[in-house]
């Protein structure tokens, strides 16, 4: 459990490097007992973030020695708790029986949202000036590593169910206005929408995920009225995003296929907001991208604490 009681740069940076240390030891224990029960994917993911690990931690001892910050050894050990997910998600991810690379990699991104949460937390309750920068900066670094890891996962995903889906990979580039993004936005969270209705039945639990799902196409709806017309380029986009739409509707209606769907659109979503975020150069493009990444995230969030049925 990562503690509360952050009070320097000295405390923070020393917890960082203690949770690096926990997660190369429990992603090392779990690629051993991976190879031993014979389930050589999930051992391979398992090591390969062994190594991102150990990446992670070396880039923070580079960073406290920069910055002349001392590193304590008396702050640990820092324990991981499983997420706070009452289901079989977790569980099956590190059951050698069980666990396969996209259930692997959905463990590694829970760790890596509780990171985010505790950092965002610190800076958000700082005192210090510097720890709430550092904490800010920590923070972004494990909502990037979350979002590579989601990436990751969808792949892995698409590849354990056989999936054919010409899924959109609309570029950010192809924002330029607030009317393209509104448009493409509206676009994707109807698709949500979709696959929300299609669960209704086998997963009444999706009531609060339904909700920010249908505030967010909402207020986004009720934006691009007062806006222009999207670009050619977000037209196009728009324009995949129902192809897939269609495929969706027509591959399967099995809940526990769905909401892997759901799982993943959303983790795409919300790639997508946050790289316009990054590449925005009109500024009314770049707040409302702001708080569409904020939404999407809390539907993340919700997500995580659903059960997968049939797993």
């Amino acid at each position: 459990m990562l503690t509360s009681d952050v009070q320097t740069a000295s405390d923070l940076m020393s917890i960082a490097l203690c949770a690096e240390h926990e997660a190369v030891r429990r992603y090392a224990r779990l690629a051993e007992a991976m190879r031993k029960h014979g389930n050589q994917d999930a051992a391979a993911l398992f090591e390969r973030m062994v190594e991102e690990e150990r990446e992670h931690e070396n880039l923070i001892e580079e960073w406290a020695k920069l910055e002349g910050i001392q590193l304590r050894t008396d702050i640990g050990p820092v324990v991981w708790e499983a997420p706070q997910v009452p289901t079989d998600y977790d569980r099956e991810a590190v059951e050698p029986a069980y666990s396969s690379p996209y259930r692997a990699l959905a463990f590694a991104v829970h760790n890596e949202e509780r990171a985010f949460h505790f950092y965002t937390q610190v800076a958000a309750t700082a005192d210090d000036e510097v720890v709430r920068e550092y904490a800010e900066t920590l923070a972004r670094e494990e909502l990037g590593h979350a979002a590579l890891l989601r990436a990751m996962r969808r792949r892995a995903w698409r590849l354990e169910r056989g999936s054919r889906l010409d899924e959109p990979d609309i570029e950010p580039a192809t924002i330029l206005t607030l009317a393209d993004l509104l448009a493409v936005v509206a676009s994707a969270e109807r698709c949500l929408a979709d696959n929300l209705a299609m669960l209704a039945d086998s997963h009444p639990e999706l009531e609060k995920v339904r909700a920010v799902t249908h505030g967010i196409l909402a207020d986004t709806e009720a934006r691009l009225n007062t806006t222009g017309k999207p670009g050619r380029d977000a037209v196009r986009a728009i324009e995949s995003i129902e192809r897939y739409k269609r495929k969706v509707a027509s591959i399967s209606d099995d809940p526990e296929t769905l909401l892997e769907r759901l799982r993943s659109d959303s983790d795409r979503c919300f790639a997508f907001y946050d790289a316009v975020v990054t590449h925005a150069t009109d500024e009314d493009v770049m707040l409302a991208a702001q708080k569409l990444s904020e939404s999407v995230l809390e539907r993340i969030d919700l997500l995580r604490d659903i059960a997968v049925t049939g797993s």
